[in-house]
């Protein structure tokens, strides 16, 4: 017959699944009629966007698009330079082993490697190698013992453990469309150059039963002005954005992991609006919230009855009992010599860390390879702009305190305070290297179900017997195997501590 228990029901994380793939994507592209023929590529950034994810099994099928910003030398009177922002969408099918159909699913994409060559005065070839970073997460709903009814007289080992349980998971997109003003001084706008935009200063705020996230996009716009004398203006701005998630059952005890994806983001004159000081930005920003709550329960580990046979169904699954997250810090400074000729300036920089690698050998975490520090110049005599990259080593290392053996590091890096300055032919560059480690204790759980009573069979179980201790022994071991209790065994060999006990020892086990 089945047998009365309580139960605790979690909802949990399984161990995720983490890998990255590149691909390379290649794409041509025509100077459109409306702009001067190209002479020359001076520079080219892109910035690659993940807007939909269909998982299947092994498989993961993303889609999104490619922005290209291309600076390129013409051969004009007034204008010795010019710029070309293009949109391209793209489909990749990546093999991803380990997903499998209703994971949730999130990809991050990064520019390695970008090859560009000029074919002719109006076409332009452009190479990317994108690395797609994969992750992937599953829920699982657990049920604990907690007791038994206590009239089973069902012995128990006991067991206590902090759980993040998932109370709710959900998904918003923010997507707005919003006007960029260019400051009161600044030049006329006559064309973009080059946009960098990222997610900053993120936070929220509780409300009933939802909550507000909110935002800045910051934005380093690069554009021409109407000044052929000193036509190449830069500004940074903001653009704000705040959306309000709805949840259920938020109490003082609620907590929140909030992941922000910038899924897609376009510039462009507004050309319903006369004034060369406004920009209008599209932007679409993917919003994920997990509430949790962190739990300490006690639950059974292991059970026997000295009365009855227990049969039960059981299953092993690695499950996630809690996450925590670790940032470090790391200024890099750097000093180059000889990098600038003496008739330029320097107008743009930036720094691309997707060539560090990072190495997790027990709780020392490295990064090796080379960040490239790309930098924009222009001459002061006859205003040509040209390029240049610079690789930086970077090998650094941090220690995660207190890694336990079970716990499993997914890292992720980041740049920020990137600031250079130029002494003539050199320059002094700083970037804070910034590693977020997100580290998942992984605990392997045996689920237990539909538990049955049946007769015991003692006639093997003698009612008094000598054991002698084998290593890996442990008294709830000995006494489950004999269908008696730890404290009767206590008492009957005169033990204070169910731990202190040792190979060779023999202990007294009566029924």
């Amino acid at each position: 017959m089945g047998i009365n228990t309580e139960r605790k029901s979690l909802n949990l994380n399984k161990c995720s699944v983490s890998q990255e793939q590149s691909v390379w994507i290649e794409q041509d592209i025509i100077v459109p009629d409306t702009k001067p023929d190209a002479v020359k590529i001076v520079h080219v950034s892109l910035t690659p966007y993940v807007s939909d994810v269909d998982v299947m099994d092994a498989k993961v099928k993303i889609s999104g698009k490619v922005n290209y910003f291309i600076i390129y030398k013409v051969a004009d009177e007034k204008f010795s330079t010019r710029g070309l922002f293009v949109t391209y969408p793209y489909t990749e099918l990546l093999e991803v082993s380990g997903i499998e159909k209703g994971m949730e699913v999130s990809v991050t994409p990064m520019t390695k490697n970008v090859i560009y060559s000029l074919l002719n005065e109006r076409k332009i070839s452009v190479k990317t190698e994108v690395a797609f970073k994969v992750r992937g997460k599953s829920r699982i709903n657990i049920n604990l013992i907690n007791s038994f009814d206590k009239d089973s007289q069902v012995e128990c080992k006991m067991c206590e453990s902090n759980f993040y349980n998932i109370v709710k998971s959900t998904r918003n997109v923010i997507t707005s469309k919003e006007d960029i003003m260019l400051p009161k001084e600044s030049e006329d706008f006559f064309e973009i150059l080059k946009v960098d935009a990222s997610i900053k200063n993120t936070e929220f705020k509780e409300s009933y039963n939802k909550i507000m996230v909110k935002g800045d996009i910051n934005l380093r716009i690069m554009y021409l002005s109407e000044n052929a004398e000193d036509n190449i203006k830069k500004f940074n701005t903001t653009i704000p954005f705040s959306s309000m998630v709805e949840l259920e059952n938020i109490t003082d005890n609620s907590k929140y992991n909030i992941n922000y994806v910038l899924q897609d983001f376009g510039i462009r004159q507004n050309s319903e609006i006369t004034s060369t000081k406004t920009l209008t930005a599209d932007y679409q920003i993917e919003v994920n919230v997990d509430m949790y709550e962190e739990e300490r329960v006690e639950y059974v580990e292991d059970f026997y009855s000295q009365q009855d046979e227990l049969k039960f169904e059981n299953s092993n699954v690695d499950i996630v009992r809690r996450n925590r997250n670790v940032t470090k810090n790391i200024d890099i400074r750097e000093n180059i010599n000889g990098i600038i000729p003496s008739d330029s300036r320097i107008i743009d920089y930036d720094i691309d860390i997707n060539n560090i690698n990072t190495i997790v050998n027990g709780n020392e975490v490295r990064f090796e390879g080379n960040a490239k520090l790309y930098i924009i110049t222009q001459n002061v005599n006859d205003m040509e702009m040209d390029n240049k990259s610079v690789d930086i080593l970077i090998n650094q290392a941090f220690n995660i305190e207190d890694l336990l053996d079970n716990e499993k590091i997914y890292l992720n890096l980041f740049s920020d305070n990137v600031t250079l300055s130029q002494n003539g032919n050199d320059i002094d560059f700083k970037f804070t290297l910034i590693a977020k480690a997100e580290i998942e204790d992984i605990s392997n759980m045996n689920i237990i179900q539909n538990i049955l009573q049946e007769k015991l069979d003692t006639s093997n179980l003698d009612s008094m017997n000598i054991y002698i201790v084998k290593n890996g022994d442990t008294l709830w071991s000995i006494a489950k195997k004999y269908k008696t209790s730890v404290d009767k065994i206590m008492k009957t060999n005169d033990i204070d501590n169910p731990d202190m006990i040792s190979i060779g020892q023999k202990i007294f086990v009566i029924r």
